[in-house]
């Protein structure tokens, strides 16, 4: 029979702290691409409204793993999961304000819905939420071959971007009285972009946190090899 330990209840705690923030931003990221997609101002200031739920959060997380910290000296796998979840609660609240600016950036966009439809910032945004929905998979169920798959998937999302890029820069100079519009969507898919990376950090944490390997920046040397 398994041994019940003080810390497995903290290290629960944690852990449905991290669910429900995944699902919050998650909840965040939907509404924005939904307020964008549709150019709704109104979704988009209560997608702002909501940000405070989320640095409210983030910072319930922070205290759980300082307590754990404090209190249980965690080593070997206990102390993975918790620099796993410090590093995975980072990323979300970053995705979190990165669905904030798209809402804060949208009531620009009221009035220009045919600039949007000739960009790919509404694929891109479904593509990015399904980056974050399958990086939110592997961490639940601690699927590593998942995690990995989410890691290759970011680079459609970059290449949309820069699709995106040369698309709005070429409209700057064609249509200059709607270049302030299109400034925005320049800046809305950089934000796309980065709230895919965010999602793929978290898949490279799912990885350490099962694998205990750092898959990040790869082609640089390990610390312990110099």
């Amino acid at each position: 029979m398994p041994v019940h330990r003080p810390l497995d209840e903290e290290v629960e705690i944690l852990w449905d702290l991290l669910v429900k923030m995944h699902l919050l931003v998650d909840e965040q990221l939907a509404s924005a691409i939904d307020a964008v997609t549709r150019c709704d101002a109104d979704q988009a200031a209560r997608v702002r409204d909501r940000d405070d739920e989320v640095d409210q959060l983030e910072l319930e997380i922070d205290h759980q793993c300082e307590r754990i910290l404090a209190l249980h000296t965690p080593v070997a796998v206990d102390l993975r999961l918790l620099v796993t979840a410090v590093k995975i609660n980072t990323d979300l609240e970053r995705i979190g304000d990165h669905a904030k600016n798209l809402a804060k950036h949208t009531p620009h966009l009221v009035g220009c819905d045919d600039l949007l439809g000739e960009t790919k910032i509404v694929e891109m945004a479904d593509v990015a939420r399904a980056v974050l929905r399958e990086a939110q998979d592997a961490f639940l169920k601690r699927d590593r071959v998942l995690a990995r798959r989410v890691v290759g998937h970011d680079r459609e999302v970059d290449a949309l971007h820069e699709e995106n890029k040369r698309r709005l820069e070429g409209l700057i100079r064609e249509r200059p009285s709607e270049a302030e519009a299109l400034v925005y969507l320049i800046t809305m898919s950089k934000a796309i972009e980065r709230i895919a990376d965010h999602a793929k950090n978290i898949a490279e944490t799912v990885v350490f946190l099962i694998e205990g390997e750092d898959i990040r920046h790869r082609r640089l040397p390990r610390p312990e090899e110099g």
